[in-house]
């Protein structure tokens, strides 16, 4: 993971004058450009990271061990970042000790579905927020925007919501049968107008209540 510090540098116009020499003793002129200087350096750093993101995403047959144990999760997280690409934001409620260890080499996807098994080990999840992942406690994941989940969008530890269209069953009656094949920090919602049900959990979870749905309407 990157992070930039950014701070704005205020001088006086005739410092930058294309035109105008600095004095020579002015050491304090020089050290304003100077910090203006290197402050367009971390901006253009900075413009390069969509760059560098595409390339990892390029990147996607290349394959990866890991080796950490003992470690801090951010530091898994870390890795997790460089090696994949994505961006990250961490609640500082995310605090854990972790072990990794790779026995053959991983594709970047799959380290990425290895890490949300950990997250969930541990109790935390990983929610999308257009280009930014925000990892949070599992225990207020559902309170956030969850992406809907999509035929074949995702897969295993993913948190994702998704909508279930019901035939004959009411709804409402589904609930208490569902909710012990969902984790403990799921949502699970009924809508008796459209007969449907809205679940927020891990994406294999809410496979398992699919396919038990489709087997109690018959198919």
């Amino acid at each position: 993971m990157i992070y930039l510090l950014l701070m704005m540098v205020s001088f006086p116009s005739d410092c930058i004058s294309h035109n105008h020499a600095l004095p020579a003793g002015d050491n304090k002129s020089r050290s304003m450009i100077s910090n203006f200087l290197a402050m367009t350096a971390l901006i253009v750093a900075a413009g390069m990271l969509p760059v560098q993101y595409a390339n990892a995403q390029d990147n996607t047959e290349e394959t990866f061990t890991l080796n950490l144990q003992n470690v801090d999760i951010h530091t898994l997280i870390e890795n997790v970042s460089i090696r994949t690409g994505r961006n990250f934001i961490v609640d500082p409620r995310v605090k854990a000790t972790v072990n990794v260890v790779l026995s053959k080499p991983v594709t970047a996807e799959k380290l990425y579905e290895m890490f949300l098994s950990v997250l969930e080990v541990h109790g935390y999840a990983a929610v999308q927020a257009g280009q930014l992942i925000k990892i949070i406690p599992s225990s207020v994941a559902t309170q956030h925007s969850v992406p809907l989940l999509l035929e074949g969008e995702a897969s295993g530890d993913e948190l994702v919501s998704h909508i279930i269209h019901l035939k004959g069953i009411p709804a409402l009656e589904l609930i208490e049968t569902l909710r012990p094949l969902l984790s403990d920090s799921a949502g699970i919602s009924a809508e008796s107008t459209s007969n449907t049900l809205l679940i927020t959990d891990h994406a294999a979870n809410i496979e398992k209540v699919i396919e038990l749905i489709t087997l109690i309407e018959g198919g």
